[in-house]
């Protein structure tokens, strides 16, 4: 019986991870950046090529400026802080997410729905 026990108990430990080779654990690890990711669509799902965006850091100021894709995606490697995320497009109106969190060796997605702006109607 403690045979068994331990048998399963140093089973778990090696597909917990524990116990493995580094080189094995290295093939298995995937390796993050700290950043921000997203994808930019409209109101109808279609995606937003060329889509301006705008990444600034809350602690100093600095901005990081991306453009989306042809499937309206962008990627911004970033140092770990606090960001807000702008998009902007040509014809819509710009969108922004306030206080994105960014953490060590990880990324998170900041996706847009970009509704069209009013036209204004031209004086006859």
């Amino acid at each position: 019986m403690k045979t068994l026990v331990a048998f399963i108990l140093s089973s778990l430990l090696v597909l917990a991870g524990f116990g493995t080779t580094d080189a094995s654990r290295e093939l298995t690890t995937e390796k993050f950046r700290s950043g921000v990711s997203g994808r930019v669509t409209d109101r109808n799902g279609a995606v937003v090529v060329r889509a301006r965006i705008t990444i600034v850091a809350r602690s100093s100021n600095r901005s990081v400026n991306r453009t989306t894709n042809d499937e309206g995606q962008y990627v911004a490697d970033l140092e770990p802080g606090t960001y807000d995320v702008m998009a902007a497009a040509d014809g819509f109106k710009t969108g922004s997410r306030k206080s994105i969190p960014v953490l060590r060796d990880s990324r998170s997605y900041v996706d847009f729905v970009l509704y069209e702006s009013q036209g204004v109607t031209p004086a006859r």
